[in-house]
């Protein structure tokens, strides 16, 4: 088998065993494909991305590390990487990494200026950036979760935070909605947040009337009326509830 071959036929090995859940096979088979060719930016990011898995953030940024080597300004290579140091809030080499980034307006470049804002606590940062994410649909381009779940932490900081998450949280919502349980979740606990209780009301009753699984959402509803102190849709809800369970 030549070395190309040998490498194709690793590196898809490893990628069945993935999708089989035998991480340990996968990285073995990686491993191989690797020593046949290192400077394979796929195969890096794809080793790395197990190792995260595996819970080994070190051997992971290296292999980021090793991929932008390789080609220093690649955008889902800076963006596997951004990500894994944000989780270990290293804002230093954050703060290293983002310049690399060519397209400044791409969501990797301000979601992760976003990102620094937020454990930076600036909430001047915040603004401005939520501010050019709001103002383009380029963070539309892909669902990025943890991207909503740091939004909901603080969307309802000011007026303007108020104001940029709301057209965010809305265009995610008409876009992702059907095939996505969680923007409804963090739509609805905005609005409910910024006390928009009609809106909520109506994103999570349609929700349940399209879902079966839906108790989170039922969960909502009763924050919602309990929040603006609404007993006879509390009492009705309960007695779905008392059904439904």
């Amino acid at each position: 088998m030549n070395a190309n071959k040998e490498k194709n036929y690793n590196f898809i090995k490893g990628l069945n065993e993935y999708q089989k859940n035998d991480k340990v096979s996968a990285l073995e088979n990686y491993k191989k494909a690797y020593e046949v060719d290192k400077n394979n930016v796929v195969l890096l990011n794809e080793i790395a991305y197990l190792y995260v898995d595996l819970g080994n953030y070190e051997e992971a940024e290296s292999y980021y590390k090793k991929a932008l080597e390789v080609k220093p300004n690649d955008e889902n290579s800076l963006k596997n990487l951004l990500q894994l140091l944000y989780l270990q809030n290293k804002i230093v080499e954050m703060k290293k990494y983002i310049p690399m980034v060519i397209d400044r307006n791409s969501l990797v470049y301000n979601l992760n200026n976003f990102r620094i804002a937020i454990l930076e606590n600036k909430k001047d940062e915040i603004e401005k950036s939520l501010l050019k994410i709001s103002s383009s649909d380029r963070f539309l381009e892909e669902y990025n979760e943890s991207f909503y779940t740091d939004l909901s932490t603080v969307a309802s900081q000011s007026d303007n935070t108020v104001k940029y998450s709301n057209i965010i949280f809305e265009k995610a919502y008409k876009k992702y909605s059907n095939t996505n349980k969680d923007i409804v979740k963090k739509y609805a606990s905005f609005l409910i947040d910024i006390k928009e209780y009609r809106k909520a009301e109506d994103i999570l009753m349609k929700y349940i009337v399209n879902n079966e699984d839906n108790l989170d959402e039922y969960a909502l509803l009763k924050k919602l009326y309990t929040k603006e102190n609404n007993k006879q849709k509390l009492e009705n809800l309960k007695k779905i509830l008392r059904n439904k369970i």
